[in-house]
C-alpha cells in the first residue's frame, strides 16, 4: 500500500484552487472529494491569472488553446465562485508550443545554491526556485545539509500514517547514491541504492533527494576513507575526492532539466563536490554589516577551487541581495555591492533585491511555493497576496538571470503579456 501523508484541511477557511479538488458528477453538479487529500502545494492547480503570467499569453489565446484541445482546464466551484484552473502539464504544453527558452534539455542545468554563511536564505531560495522551475521543466532538488531545511520545506519530514518516526528518519540520502570505491577492499560505510529508492517524488515534475542528520558524517567519510580513484573515458585520472557527487549527477542528468543543490554553510568536501558537479552557482547574500566580508570569502573560495582543478567551471555565478529593509546599513551595503559588481562578468549581481518579507516565513510554515500563496483569495490569506505576487516576480527574474534567459515579462505585471 502506498504511503500517504496525513493532511488536514481547515473547513472554515476560504480556499483557493489548491485547497480542494472537485469533479463533476453524472448529473453535472460540482462535488468535492472527501476521501482524497487536496492537490499538493507543489503540484498545484494553476489559476488562469498565473497561467497567463507564466506563459506570457492573453486570456483569448488560452481560450483558443482550450477550444483546440491543447490544454484541459478544470472548473472548481466554491460557493458562488467558479475558478478556472490548469495542471502543470498544461503550462508545460503551452510553453513547449510558444516559448523556446524553456524547451527540454538534453542534460540538466546543475545549480549549486551556496554560501559559507548560514541563515542567508539558501533553503528558501531552493524551495521557491525549485518549485518555480518545476512549472517549466523537470526538477531534482538534492539536499546536502544535515539540518534538512530544504527537505522540511518540501514536506518530506511530515509524519506518515503507517510509519513510525524512527523509520521516517532513516530515509536514504545522496550518500546512498555514491559509489564508494575503497582501497584495500575495505567495507564501505554506505550501501549504494538504486536512484528510485532514494528520490522522493513531490510532484510529477519535482523530485527531492532528502537529507538527515546522518548526512553530517559524509564529510568525515569523504576525507578519511581511502577512496579509490577511477579512470575516465579520456584516460585521465578522476580523483574520487572530487567526483563522488559528479558521478551521481552524470548518471541521472538526462532525466531532468534542472538539478539544484541546497548546500550547507561550510567549505567541506561535500560542498566542494557539489560545486564541481554544478555548472551554475547562486549565492544568496543577506544585506548586513558583514555581508561584504562574507561575499569576499565566498568569492575567494570559488577562485581557489578554479585554481585547484580545471573542472571547476561555471557558466554563471549570480549573487542575490537578500533581506533588504530601508535601513541605513542595508542601503549602504547594497550600494557598495552594486558598485563592486557593476559590469563584472565572472560574478554577477542580480537586479532583483529580495525584501525582508513575512511571506517567506509564511510559505516556510505552510510548505508552499510563493506563487501558490500569490493566488489565494480567502479572508485569512488575502493580505499576504500582494507581497506574494511581488516575491513571485522577483524569483521569476532571478530564475531568468541565473539561466541567462531574456526577461520578456513578469508573472504578475500589470502590463500586457507578450505574444509571440
Amino acid at each position: 500500500m502506498e504511503n500517504r501523508m496525513e493532511v488536514t484541511v481547515d473547513q472554515n477557511s476560504v480556499v483557493n484552487p489548491n485547497d480542494a479538488i472537485k469533479t463533476k458528477t453524472q448529473n453535472g453538479k460540482s462535488q468535492q472529494h472527501t476521501d482524497s487529500p487536496p492537490a499538493s502545494t507543489y503540484d498545484p492547480l494553476i489559476s488562469r491569472k498565473l497561467m497567463e503570467g507564466i506563459c506570457g499569453l492573453s486570456t483569448n489565446t488560452l481560450v483558443k488553446y482550450e477550444a483546440d484541445g491543447i490544454i484541459h482546464p478544470q472548473k472548481v466551484k466554491y460557493g458562488g465562485l467558479e475558478v478556472v484552473t490548469y495542471r502543470v502539464s498544461d503550462v508545460q504544453e503551452v510553453l513547449k508550443r510558444r516559448n523556446a527558452k524553456f524547451q527540454k534539455r538534453d542534460a540538466a542545468e546543475v545549480i549549486a545554491i551556496f554560501s559559507q554563511k548560514g541563515g542567508v536564505g539558501k533553503s528558501a531560495f531552493t524551495q521557491h526556485l525549485g518549485s518555480m522551475l518545476s512549472l517549466v521543466g523537470r526538477v531534482l532538488v538534492i539536499d546536502l545539509d544535515s539540518q534538512s531545511d530544504a527537505t522540511s520545506l518540501f514536506g518530506i519530514n511530515v509524519k506518515y500514517s503507517d510509519l513510525v518516526a524512527e523509520d521516517a528518519e532513516l530515509d536514504p540520502t545522496i550518500a546512498e547514491l555514491m559509489t564508494w570505491r575503497l582501497k584495500d577492499s575495505q567495507e564501505s560505510p554506505y550501501r549504494k541504492l538504486p536512484f528510485e529508492r532514494v528520490v522522493k517524488k513531490i510532484s510529477p515534475t519535482l523530485h527531492v533527494v532528502p537529507a538527515d542528520l546522518d548526512l553530517g558524517e559524509i564529510n568525515y567519510s569523504l576525507n578519511r576513507l581511502p577512496l579509490e580513484d577511477s579512470i575516465g573515458p579520456d584516460g585521465n585520472v578522476k580523483p574520487a575526492i572530487l567526483y563522488m557527487v559528479k558521478d551521481v549527477i552524470d548518471e541521472i542528468r538526462h532525466l531532468y532539466d534542472y538539478i539544484l543543490f541546497d548546500c550547507p554553510p561550510n567549505i567541506e568536501t561535500c560542498n566542494v563536490n557539489a560545486l564541481f558537479a554544478a555548472n551554475r552557482v547562486l549565492i544568496p547574500l543577506e544585506l548586513e554589516a558583514k555581508c561584504l566580508k562574507t561575499m569576499r570569502r565566498n568569492e575567494d573560495f570559488l577562485f581557489r577551487l578554479k585554481d585547484l582543478h580545471p573542472g571547476f567551471h561555471w557558466d554563471k555565478v549570480l549573487v542575490v541581495a537578500n533581506k533588504f529593509k530601508r535601513e541605513n546599513i542595508k542601503i549602504k551595503a547594497l550600494a557598495k555591492l552594486q558598485d563592486i559588481y557593476f559590469e563584472r562578468t565572472d560574478i554577477c549581481l542580480s537586479e532583483a533585491v529580495i525584501p525582508n518579507g513575512a511571506i517567506i516565513d509564511r510559505c516556510s510554515e505552510s510548505k508552499e511555493p510563493v506563487f501558490v500563496a500569490a493566488t489565494r483569495f480567502g479572508k485569512e490569506t488575502r493580505a499576504a497576496v500582494p507581497q506574494a505576487k511581488e516575491f513571485t516576480d522577483l524569483f521569476w527574474v532571478i530564475m531568468h538571470e541565473l539561466l541567462d534567459l531574456p526577461i520578456e515579462h513578469l508573472v504578475f505585471s500589470e502590463s500586457q503579456p507578450l505574444e509571440n
